[in-house]
């Protein structure tokens, strides 16, 4: 058994002191916020004191060049340039006695024979300075982004810098801070417009329109801004908000400007009208979308990911674990880590899950599939050159391989050891090409919810780990607490392996008052923070189910200078139940409208992800009855878009995108929580009528033909109480199962088979004939 070594986070380049991008800091830290206007706060509490305009104007002068050290006649001439020498001097004086008064104990401001300055060592927390450090992070060389970062930024900028703020007869100053604001306004508008590009490529519209709506917000005569989102508006199915942004523009430049859109926004808007002549439209609400919660907390593991990943990219193989309770966040610490890695370089990042119940080598069937959707680079070239026969093994995982490649013979039959030998060296042959050579990218292979696969995807990561060890490929997963084995289990085999587990706790104190800083203005993030806490014991899905209630409730609501404010007091707020994850879920739930909660009990009968067309089918609902329910659920954050690859390559045109639309695709639940509640609240009956349906409408999908559904309609039926259509699927699961040489998974098929017949009704002479038919060994 190897042993599992621990990551360390990196430092940043050159050991150079990086301000902090939260705000929250030690027990009496200022917080100064200058974007949006001008607050400055010592724990729950604003400061006040300052004597005058011209005094804050220091203040936030010295903030905003907080390294720098100014003459005295500098500052005075800045601020009172309408007095003699002396009296600017003796005033500027006053300004700092005032300063030292106002903010006592924290000695924010030196002033000695070099100048005047703010000090180096005080703790001082700054938006602006927060700002910048988040767009360094954010965009690096060669045009890289890093989504999480840039994110970050967008949620700092509240508005302009010192907006509404005015100094008298202090030209100097005024010059400076228009200065300031145009800089800061661009670096905010160029950010946003980064993000939406970014979105929009990786195929999630919904953030994309959302950061759309903020570029228009602050260029409302931006003929491009304004392009964009109606651009982003029919991409995320909404057509008829994409006409009426134009119109709205089209208003605005007559009564602003007196003139007319140009040529390109307008053939862009008759290109949208002609594509939806004679549709029925979808009426959609034009609600942003709910809060978009940072992650908070979790620098630390951060630096461990980015700290494995550098040892990847030297040329090392490596595994590593996430470890943490349900709602811990450990997909989307994940996720977030890859956002940033795959957007500052390149890299193949393949992905798949374990699910109830685990099917044989489920995970690494969905990461072989997600090679079919890209075009272009390492995995298109890998299976352009893979010999047939290498192809005709990996089939046997994922059949969707004979759609691309016509000439894949039939694959030999797996017999015993060395067959199974022969499917596993195909799998790390095949990863390996992908990370091998002069147009290898470094691969990582994201298996989420490791507890949930069965043995023999064990048994093949650990094959993987072995013989990718010499390459840069990393294995990455997560793990709930308790299963940590299961890595255990993956690196058993061979000494030397590269392995590390991270392990995510509950959120402290100060990540929840970032993440109530991030949505609220000062004045309320206390108050938010502190309801965070009482309710959620610091788990980040819990936390998060706690604002969507209160975005639910409409106590939450969206505001101009912050990004939410909280529409009264939250104390006394009435919580449902104990205020848990499914209580919160079920109130919310039972808010949706009826024909809404049919919907989303019906995915959840469905399986972990489903998409549009079963829906439609199983539910027999209209198509804009299936669109409307599925927008909702998107806009509650109970749904998510499933994308099958991590980033697709396809660069299809916009109108074809525009013809589908964002409801019309594959999707998720949020989390785990959500499916376990909606079933939780019908009957077996009703229940056993809903697995009828769905598997009914299963088999109708073209993807049921030669048995690639099995599995899924192997427990779709026998969940509906039909025990001899469930026998027939069970039969085509074993036979994949012992193709497969999964002995675990034959064995339970074959017990699943006895159990069956028993249940006909059939008794012992139907699970004799079972076993003679399955032929168990």
């Amino acid at each position: 058994m190897a042993t599992l070594r621990g990551s360390t986070p990196r430092a940043d380049a050159g050991g150079s002191r990086r301000p902090p991008i939260s705000p929250s800091g030690a027990p009496g830290a200022l917080r100064v916020r200058l974007l949006g206007g001008f607050e400055v706060w010592r724990d729950d509490r604003p400061v006040e004191g300052f004597e005058s305009q011209k005094v804050r104007a220091l203040f936030a002068y010295l903030l905003c060049n907080r390294q720098r050290a100014f003459s005295r006649d500098h500052l005075a001439g800045l601020l009172w340039p309408e007095r003699s020498a002396e009296a600017s001097r003796h005033a500027l004086r006053q300004a700092v006695y005032n300063l030292k008064s106002a903010l006592p104990g924290s000695e924010p401001v030196l002033a000695g024979s070099l100048g005047v300055q703010l000090n180096p060592a005080a703790d001082v927390w700054i938006d602006v300075e927060a700002f910048e450090e988040s767009l360094r992070r954010g965009k690096g060389r060669e045009g890289t982004v890093d989504p999480f970062h840039l994110t970050t930024a967008v949620q700092l900028y509240r508005g302009e810098l010192l907006s509404g703020f005015f100094v008298k007869d202090s030209e100097a100053f005024e010059d400076w801070l228009l200065g300031e604001q145009e800089r800061l306004r661009e670096a905010a508008i160029d950010v946003l417009r980064t993000l939406v590009d970014t979105y929009r490529r990786r195929g999630e519209y919904r953030f994309g329109l959302h950061y759309a709506r903020r570029v228009v917000a602050l260029e409302p005569l931006s003929e491009e801004a304004c392009r964009d989102l109606m651009r982003m508006n029919v991409l995320a199915g909404r057509r008829s908000r994409a006409l009426a942004e134009f119109e709205k523009l089209q208003a605005l430049l007559k009564s602003e400007l007196g003139v007319e859109p140009l040529k390109e926004t307008r053939a862009l808007y008759e290109s949208i009208l002609l594509d939806t002549h004679g549709e029925a439209e979808v009426e959609i609400d034009p609600e942003p979308i709910g809060p978009l919660i940072p992650l908070a907390g979790r620098s630390e593991a951060l630096g461990a990911l980015l700290a494995d990943w550098e040892q990847v990219k030297s040329g090392r193989g490596r595994v590593t674990l996430v470890v943490g309770e349900a709602g811990a966040g450990k997909t989307r610490l994940i996720k977030s880590f890859l956002d940033a890695a795959t957007s500052r370089g390149r890299a193949t990042v393949l992905k798949g899950r374990g699910d109830d119940p685990p099917m044989s080598y489920q995970p690494v069937a969905q990461a072989l599939a997600g090679v079919l959707h890209e075009e272009g680079g390492a995995a298109e070239q890998a299976l352009a050159e893979a010999p047939p026969a290498l192809l005709a093994d990996l089939a046997l995982l994922c059949p969707d391989l004979r759609e691309l490649r016509r000439d894949i013979p039939l694959a030999e039959p797996l017999t015993g050891a060395a067959g199974l030998r022969r499917l596993f060296d195909a799998v790390a042959s095949f990863l390996a090409s992908l990370c091998s050579g002069e147009n290898g990218d470094p691969l990582i292979l994201f298996v989420d919810d490791l507890q949930r696969a069965d043995a023999g995807t064990l048994s093949l990561l650990r094959h993987l780990a072995e013989r990718l060890a010499a390459r840069p490929a990393w294995i990455l997963a997560s793990c709930r607490t308790g299963h940590e084995v299961h890595l255990r289990a993956v690196l058993a085999g061979r000494e030397g392996l590269q392995g590390a587990e991270i392990t995510l706790g509950r959120l402290p104190a100060d990540a929840l008052r970032e993440i109530a800083e991030s949505l609220v203005a000062e004045e309320q993030a206390g108050e938010l923070s502190r309801f965070l806490a009482a309710g959620s014991g610091g788990v980040p899905l819990d936390v998060a189910e706690r604002i969507n209630f209160l975005w639910d409730e409409g106590v939450l609501v969206p505001a101009e200078s912050a990004s939410w404010r909280l529409d009264g007091s939250l104390h006394g707020l009435a919580v449902p139940g104990e205020g848990t994850v499914d209580d919160l879920l079920r109130h919310r739930i039972q808010r949706l409208p009826s024909s809404t909660r049919r919907l989303a009990t019906l995915a959840a009968v469905a399986g972990p992800s489903f998409d549009f067309a079963l829906l439609e089918q199983a539910g027999d609902e209209h198509p804009v009855v299936v669109e409307v329910g599925l927008e909702l659920l998107l806009k509650r954050w109970l749904l998510r878009q499933h994308l099958p690859n991590w980033e697709s390559g396809r660069r299809r045109r916009d109108l074809t995108l525009w013809t589908e639309g964002m409801r019309r695709g594959r999707f998720e639940f949020a989390h785990r929580h959500i499916p376990n509640v909606l079933l939780g609240a019908i009957d077996p009956p009703r229940r056993r009528a809903l697995h009828a349906q769905v598997a009914a409408a299963l088999e109708a999908l073209p993807e049921a033909e030669g048995g690639r559904l099995s599995e899924v309609l192997a427990h779709q039926w026998a969940a509906a109480g039909d025990w001899a259509k469930a026998i027939v699927h069970l039969e085509r699961s074993l036979a994949k199962a012992r193709g497969l040489h999964a002995d675990v998974a034959t064995i339970d098929y074959y017990r699943q088979a006895l159990h069956l017949a028993t249940r006909s009704g059939a008794g012992a002479a139907a699970a004799e004939a079972a076993a003679a038919h399955f032929q168990t060994p």
